[in-house]
């Protein structure tokens, strides 16, 4: 019989806060230990831990749903689009033209192999990280 690994976790709630899902685990026989609880913690003991973990999610949302409606109340423009979004939008305009001329260059290459190219070049992506096909592929939307 092969033992699997057990998953272990801080609390019981950084597992799930659903206690079908625990309850699951526990009848698949599942191993997890919980640092807060102990490895060798009582079933009915997980049960309890598992509800209270689910009613914290209740009130958690309930909490949520209360706070965005006063803000919308006070006159709080929610999500969409800000100003620093609107930066960020030109910024990356921007930044997708002045790379126009090299992914010009590179347009009969696959995402996979523009991206490598780019890499080799020492072009870094916006951020100053690596640039990868999705990457690219963004980039070519933008462009388009």
């Amino acid at each position: 019989m092969i033992h699997a690994k057990p998953i272990i976790v801080a609390k019981l709630d950084r597992l799930s806060r659903d206690v079908s899902f625990v309850s699951s685990l526990m009848v698949h026989k599942v191993p997890f230990i919980t640092v807060e609880l102990g490895a060798d913690t009582d079933p009915f003991l997980l049960h309890l831990f598992a509800a209270l973990a689910e009613r914290e999610r209740r009130i958690i949302g309930e909490r949520t749903r209360l706070a965005l409606r006063a803000a919308k109340a006070r006159g709080v423009k929610l999500g969409g689009t800000n100003a620093q979004s609107l930066r960020n939008r030109d910024e990356a305009r921007q930044r997708a033209e002045q790379l126009r001329p090299i992914l010009a260059e590179l347009s009969g290459l696959s995402a996979n192999q523009a991206a490598h190219e780019l890499n080799l070049r020492g072009i870094s992506t916006p951020r100053g990280g690596r640039w990868h096909a999705l990457t690219v592929l963004r980039l070519r939307q933008r462009l388009a």
